[in-house]
C-alpha cells in the first residue's frame, strides 16, 4: 500500500467549530487504540500520522506506528518512552496529554467506524487544497491547462490510493506464485496444511488449509470434542505447529484430562475423577511427557465474544505462531450485538469466524451442535446439512461441513459401506456433506470409548496393492488417487507414504 507523504496543512475554511469536531474525532481514535491494544490490529494497514489534523495527534500517531511496525506493545508507559525517544514528548504536553485521551472511550467497537471519518476529513482537506492549487494555476495564463487538469487527477489518486489498502493482484503474479508453492510442496513431500494424521481424512485434505473455516458438527454424545482433541494433539506432538483451542464447554483440566487419556490409554472417566492408583500415576506421567512442551494453547473462557475471540487469535498468532484454531463449540459464543435474533447472531458469528481464518490465513475448526430433528428422523439417523442448527449461514460460511456419526450409538448393530456390512461397534464416521475445494464421502474411523480416542480404522486401510471395495465410492475415489501416485503401506514398516 502506498503511504500518505502529502505534508500536513493549515485550512483556514475550517471553523472553529469543525476544528473542535475534528479535534474530538482524533482524541477518541487514540484513546481506543490506547485503551484496546489489539485495537490497532483492526485498521493498522491503513493507519497514518497524516490522517490528523492536530500536530500533536500526529507526532502521537506518528509514535504508534512505529510501535506497531516493530511489533511491540501499545499502551501508556511503552508510547511515552517512544515520544520521548523521539524528542517530542513535552512538545505534545508531556504524558498527561497522552492519559486524557481515553478519557472520553466508552467503548471500542466502533472504532472502524471513527477511523472512516477520520479518513473522509482528510480527504474533504485533501479536496479542498488540492483545488486551491488547482485555481490558482488556472489563473494563471502561463501554466499549460492540460498539465493542471492531469496533475490535479493524479492528486486526487494518490490520495485515494495512500487511504485504501491496496488488494488487488495480477493473475501472473498469483500463477507463479502457485507454481513456486507446488514445487516446494512437491520437494518437500509435506502436506501443504496442518495434517491430522488420519490416514483418510489427509487424503482428503492434504491437511487443513489455510483460510479455511471447517464445521464439525454432530449430536451430543457422537464424539465432536473428541475428534477435534485429535486434530489439536496430531500436528502439535508429532511436527511441533502450535494450535489454539478455545474451549467454551469443557474446562481446560477436563479438556487436557482427555489429552492424557488419548496418549495414555488409561481410562478417561478415572482420569477425571483423580481416581488413578499409584503405578497408574507414574504411567501416566512416562507416557504423557509430551504434553509438558506441547504447543497447544487453551483458552476456557465461557460464552467468549467475537470480538474477544479475534483479539486473542491475533495475538495467539501473532506472539506465539499458531496456525490452526479450534473452538468448541459455536452455539456457545456471543456476536455481542445486543437484542439479536439468535439466528442472526449465530450467522455474525459464522461470518466473523470466516473472516478469522482469512485475515489470520489459518484453518478455523468450529464444533457445532446439530437441531433435534437428527432424533426423530427414521432409519440410520444421518445429519444432513439442513440439520445445522439455528442458522444456514453456517452452512453458507464453510469451506467444508463434516458431520460425526456413530450407528453403534443408535443401537445399529451393522452398518453398510459400499454395498458391504460391517459391525457398528468401534465403527466412527465422517460424513463429508459440503468440500468447496474437493470430494464429499463417508470417512470411516474408529472410536475408542476408553479413552474417547479416534484412530485409523484397520479395516479401511487398503493392504498394497489393492484397494478394498467395503469402502463409499469417494473414499474409493481417495485411494485409486493415492495408489497412481505409488501411495502404499510398506508391508515392512507398515508406514503411509503420503499420495500428495
Amino acid at each position: 500500500m502506498k503511504k500518505i507523504n502529502a505534508p500536513q496543512i493549515e485550512f483556514e475554511y475550517m471553523s472553529e467549530e469543525m476544528i473542535a469536531t475534528q479535534h474530538d474525532l482524533e482524541q477518541i481514535i487514540l484513546g481506543e487504540i490506547l485503551i484496546e491494544k489489539e485495537s490497532i490490529y483492526r485498521i493498522g494497514a491503513e493507519f497514518n500520522e497524516n490522517l490528523f489534523h492536530d500536530k500533536r495527534h500526529s507526532k502521537i500517531a506518528y509514535a504508534i506506528k512505529t510501535l506497531f511496525n516493530n511489533h511491540e506493545e501499545i499502551d501508556l508507559i511503552t508510547l511515552s518512552k517512544k515520544l520521548l525517544g523521539n524528542g517530542v514528548l513535552k512538545e505534545i504536553g508531556g504524558v498527561s496529554t497522552i492519559s486524557e485521551l481515553t478519557n472520553r472511550v466508552v467503548a471500542t467497537t466502533n472504532l472502524e467506524s471513527h477511523f472512516r471519518m477520520l479518513q473522509e476529513n482528510y480527504l474533504r482537506r485533501y479536496v479542498v487544497d488540492t483545488n486551491n492549487n488547482a485555481n490558482t494555476k488556472a489563473l494563471n495564463f502561463g501554466e499549460d491547462i492540460f498539465d493542471t487538469i492531469d496533475s490535479q487527477m493524479n492528486d486526487y489518486s494518490d490520495a485515494l490510493k495512500g487511504l485504501l489498502t491496496n488488494k488487488i493482484e495480477t493473475v501472473g503474479k498469483i500463477h507463479n506464485e502457485l507454481i513456486k508453492q507446488h514445487i516446494l510442496f512437491s520437494d518437500s513431500k509435506n502436506f501443504s496444511g496442518v495434517p491430522t494424521n488420519l490416514k483418510l481424512v489427509d487424503n482428503l485434505t492434504n491437511g487443513w488449509q489455510k483460510s479455511d473455516l471447517i464445521i464439525l458438527a454432530g449430536r451430543p454424545a457422537m464424539g465432536k470434542t473428541s475428534c477435534a482433541i485429535v486434530f489439536a494433539l496430531a500436528p502439535a506432538l508429532q511436527q511441533n505447529i502450535p494450535v489454539a483451542v478455545f474451549s467454551l464447554e469443557m474446562s481446560k483440566d477436563q479438556l487436557v484430562s482427555r489429552m492424557q487419556s488419548i496418549l495414555s490409554t488409561l481410562n478417561v472417566s478415572k482420569l477425571v475423577k483423580k481416581q488413578l492408583n499409584g503405578s497408574e500415576i507414574i504411567e501416566l506421567e512416562s507416557k504423557t511427557k509430551d504434553l509438558e512442551t506441547a504447543p497447544i494453547y487453551i483458552d476456557d473462557t465461557a460464552g467468549i465474544s467475537l470480538i474477544e475471540l479475534k483479539t486473542k487469535c491475533r495475538q495467539l498468532v501473532r506472539e506465539n505462531g499458531v496456525q490452526m484454531i479450534i473452538i468448541d463449540y459455536l452455539q456457545l459464543m456471543r456476536s455481542g450485538t445486543r437484542n439479536q435474533p439468535r439466528e442472526q447472531e449465530i450467522g455474525e458469528i459464522s461470518r466473523g469466524l470466516k473472516t478469522i481464518a482469512k485475515e489470520l490465513q489459518v484453518p478455523v475448526i468450529a464444533l457445532s451442535q446439530l437441531s433435534r430433528q437428527v432424533e426423530g428422523r427414521g432409519g440410520q439417523k444421518k445429519p444432513q446439512l439442513s440439520d445445522l442448527r439455528e442458522s444456514g449461514q453456517i452452512e453458507q460460511d464453510a469451506d467444508m461441513v463434516m458431520f460425526c456419526y456413530r450407528p453403534e450409538y443408535y443401537e445399529i448393530i451393522e452398518y453398510e459401506i459400499n454395498d458391504q456390512t460391517y459391525p457398528s461397534q468401534g465403527l466412527f464416521l465422517l460424513l463429508v456433506a459440503k468440500h468447496r475445494n474437493g470430494s464429499l464421502g463417508d470417512i470411516p474411523l474408529r472410536f475408542v470409548p476408553e479413552n474417547t480416542n479416534i484412530t485409523d480404522h484397520p479395516s479401511f486401510l487398503p493392504p498394497p496393492p489393492y484397494i478394498p471395495s467395503a469402502i463409499t465410492p469417494n473414499i474409493k475415489n481417495f485411494y485409486e488417487s493415492a495408489s497412481t501416485q505409488n501411495s502404499a503401506i510398506d508391508p515392512q514398516t507398515e508406514e503411509w507414504d503420503n499420495p500428495f
